[in-house]
């Protein structure tokens, strides 16, 4: 027999009589006890996210059998060194009670009827079985305990049970995965079928749509069962933590929902996916809020599903650098906020679910930061417009559904071309890149870097190899600058008598041009995309420039696309890296500074650091004021200490604030360039930023 603690027992229930707190009517928490020494924590079945529900070392017992009583709104469980029953209130204080008759054994599964007020017990073995306990203060049995059934009539290899919230039933599932149904009125016990999964099923719950959940001990994967199905069978649900001492409980007249605040992250594609909530579909919770996605992570009250009323969140974490053909590899640099698992499905055979096979991307465990990675579609990849899912996560071994308690989900509508079609995009599909001018060029002015910023976005397309067409997107993201620029695109690489002239075309905001954007007689295609920014932005709000100073944020002004056709051979490796040639050029008619004596038009060009001019250009410009160029040895645009007069930035970047030297916004950034590139390689990223010299609509 064990010694019972009856000095601990006294202090435990000292005052809780009067001081008990029941918790708030059929709350929807699922509690879960863990530890040897137990720690209670609140459990959201949705994603499996669990934190302490109770103080820090709120107990020193060991409890078992926890369940949740509709009949008095308190939580109870078994303490076996006491051979006791623990009651405890919203306030996690406990009380101590001692039921008579209870044999000196250690209950592991347990629950408390909705039909009655009583709580049932049940230990394996021939000598124990299910035992009835009255929680009824006005019964004449109060704490009384009585074997329902014996361990010889009924031996299961259980570790817990829950109350069905209508039938009065009591449900558990033993570790071979069959589901049992007991009538705890007078012991009967059915075997309703297989769910499909096996384990040690330490924690077991109902909802009110009589759906059991059960969570298995050894990975804490959550599943979920419909006990109203002929043969019901185990939905994994959701990824919960893991311990070899578990037991739950919870209202079963509360539904289980996400969060009425959002914080829980949805995908966006078709519900055949699984991306509603009721459809179990993809869902991360917030955890501690570190991982995510790209920069961030939009939380919904449910699916925003496409074609929905709500628009789908933007996705931001992944960037398509070409497309997607059957059996060839596709290449993508995907962004993490911290390190998670990494998994990503393909519906390749387009029949609006992803399959078992689909799953491209299996638990690549990646670090914060961004990464080049690739994958490669199967032979049978369908062509046409199909769906992608991508998920980041702490847990591994996800699935294409179900809750997760951390990290982000999203969704991407692709299209799939044929293998011998390649559409290769920079920085990225949907992602700009930024250009960043200084156009005092050849002195070095205020080096503020904002005279002239352009974000944009490359398309080609080859086939069989060969360029097919080229498309740039973009739009004048700010403009600090005086003098009067046009703005131009050089593809090195590609003859202008290669491209189809007359069905090039320019869109401005919306319209198309009435002219060919090609400029004539340049040997390498060249596309004039303003011969005055000015034309096309103001400063607006009573600010003197567009966009460089903090409370000038007007709305972006000029949007454009070109769009280039390609009608002869020409190799696509044979033309220009990305981002090809990018230029200013001086507008006809206006003057510069005092290094040229007049106006110099279109013979003024400034460029990326070491990419040449067009034949346009005055090559004895060159060596003027600050510049240090040296054609004979291919070193363009740079002073005597290396610094450009244009900057290309492989990202969406926060250009400094009007007259703010760009080492006071990016200390970083001279390093960088005086070593070459070497060191401070991210001296772009916002982290590395002083963001109050930056600028801020």
């Amino acid at each position: 027999m064990k010694t019972r603690n009856l000095l601990g027992a006294m202090i435990l229930s000292g005052a809780i009589p009067t001081l008990a707190t029941p918790f708030e009517a059929c709350p929807d928490t699922a509690f879960l006890i863990q530890d040897k020494y137990a720690q209670l924590y609140a459990i959201q079945l949705s994603t499996g996210f669990y934190e302490p529900a109770a103080p820090a070392e709120w107990t020193d017992m060991k409890l078992n059998a926890l369940a949740f009583n509709v009949h008095d709104q308190y939580l109870y469980a078994y303490n076996d060194d006491l051979r006791a029953i623990v009651k405890i209130d919203a306030n996690y204080r406990t009380e101590i009670l001692f039921p008579a008759n209870l044999p000196d054994l250690d209950f592991i599964a347990g629950d408390i009827a909705v039909s009655e007020n009583a709580y049932y017990v049940y230990r394996k073995g021939s000598d124990e079985g299910l035992y009835r306990i009255s929680l009824d203060p006005q019964a004449a049995d109060y704490l009384q305990a009585t074997q329902v059934i014996t361990g010889k009539a009924f031996e299961l290899d259980i570790f817990d049970l829950s109350f069905h919230p209508y039938d009065g039933m009591a449900y558990t599932v033993d570790k071979d995965g069959e589901l049992w149904k007991i009538n705890v009125s007078n012991g009967d016990v059915s075997n309703i079928g297989n769910i499909g999964v096996n384990g040690y099923f330490g924690g077991t719950y109902f909802d009110n749509n009589g759906h059991l959940y059960v969570a298995d001990n050894s990975d804490g994967y959550i599943y979920r069962v419909d006990t109203q199905q002929l043969l019901p069978k185990a939905e994994l649900f959701s990824y919960g933590p893991s311990s070899n001492n578990n037991d739950g409980a919870r209202c079963p007249f509360a539904p289980v929902n996400v969060s009425e605040t959002p914080d829980t992250d949805f995908g966006s594609a078709p519900d055949s996916y699984g991306t509603s909530f009721g459809n179990n579909g993809a869902r991360h919770g917030r955890g501690d809020g570190t991982l995510f996605l790209g920069e961030g992570v939009n939380y919904e009250p449910d699916a925003y599903l496409e074609g929905g009323a709500v628009a789908a969140e933007e996705n931001d974490g992944v960037a398509f650098i070409n497309n997607i053909a059957p059996y060839r590899y596709t290449y993508f640099e995907v962004t993490a906020s911290a390190k998670g698992e990494l998994n990503i499905w393909g519906d390749w055979n387009q029949n609006g679910v992803f399959d078992e096979g689909e799953h491209v991307i299996s638990d690549k465990s990646i670090d914060a930061g961004k990464h080049l990675l690739h994958f490669k579609a199967p032979k049978e990849t369908l062509l046409g417009e199909t769906w992608l899912r991508v998920r980041l996560s702490s847990p591994d071994h996800v699935t294409a559904t179900g809750g997760v308690a951390d990290g982000e989900v999203e969704d991407y509508k692709v299209t799939v071309e044929a293998a011998d079609t390649l559409t290769t995009y920079y920085p990225g599909a949907k992602r700009n890149a930024t250009l960043a001018f200084e156009d005092n060029w050849p002195l070095a002015g205020d080096y503020d870097m904002n005279d002239v910023v352009i974000k944009y976005n490359i398309k080609t397309v080859t086939v069989a190899d060969n360029i097919a067409s080229i498309r740039i997107k973009g739009h004048v993201a700010a403009m600090g600058a005086s003098y009067h620029n046009g703005f131009a695109f050089r593809i090195p690489g590609l003859p202008t008598n290669a491209i189809n002239i007359l069905a090039s075309t320019l869109t401005v905001n919306g319209i198309l041009q009435p002219y060919s954007p090609i400029e004539p007689e340049r040997a390498d295609a060249t596309a004039i995309i303003a011969s005055d920014l000015h034309d096309y932005v103001t400063s607006g709000e009573a600010c003197k420039f567009y966009r460089t100073e903090n409370g000038c944020g007007s709305g972006i002004q000029m949007e454009f696309q070109l769009d280039i056709p390609v009608i002869g051979t020409i190799k696509a490796d044979d033309i220009d890296a990305f981002p090809f040639d990018p230029f200013l050029f001086a507008t006809e008619g206006f003057k510069r500074n005092y290094v040229f004596g007049e106006a110099p038009g279109r013979r003024f060009e400034i460029h990326l650091k070491d990419k040449a001019p067009t034949e346009a250009f005055q090559q004895n410009f060159f060596g003027r004021g600050d510049d240090a160029s040296d054609p004979g040895r291919g070193e363009y645009f740079a002073n005597a200490n290396g610094m450009p007069w244009a900057l290309n930035i492989p990202y969406d970047w926060d250009h400094p604030v009007e007259y703010m030297d760009i080492k006071w916004a990016y200390p970083q950034f001279h390093e960088n360039v005086t070593s070459g590139g070497a060191n401070r390689k991210g001296w772009y990223k916002k982290a590395n930023a002083l963001t109050k010299n930056t600028f801020r609509k």
